[in-house]
């Protein structure tokens, strides 16, 4: 089986009107997108987890692999999180990489 490489983001999103007028609501989501190489070139998919309040997705903590794995398994992700632990790190924003031991 392939590998797959994971990069995290945090997302604001403004919702507008047909005419492209706010409607002053926003929502928050976290962005998963999923890669067939370890460069990020081939992208597979791109996963949302939406529907947050601010505080919800802070609570995410992207770069901390403790907190994020967990909060992936209570969302019923946790094959995201084996994943990474095969690949040993994956990427927050496009370029930090976090490693994992184990």
């Amino acid at each position: 089986m392939e590998k797959l490489f994971y990069d995290f983001w945090y997302y604001k999103t403004e919702e507008l009107d047909l005419q492209g007028n706010g409607l002053n609501h926003v929502a928050y989501e976290i962005s998963i997108e999923v890669f067939a190489n370890k460069d990020h070139f081939k992208q597979l998919d791109d996963i949302r987890i939406s529907g947050l309040d601010k505080e919800e997705m802070l609570s995410f903590a992207i770069h901390n692999p403790e907190v994020l794995f967990n909060k992936l398994d209570e969302e019923g992700l946790g094959s995201i999180v084996e994943d990474i632990k095969e690949t040993g790190s994956y990427t927050v924003m496009g370029d930090t990489v976090i490693e994992i031991n184990g």
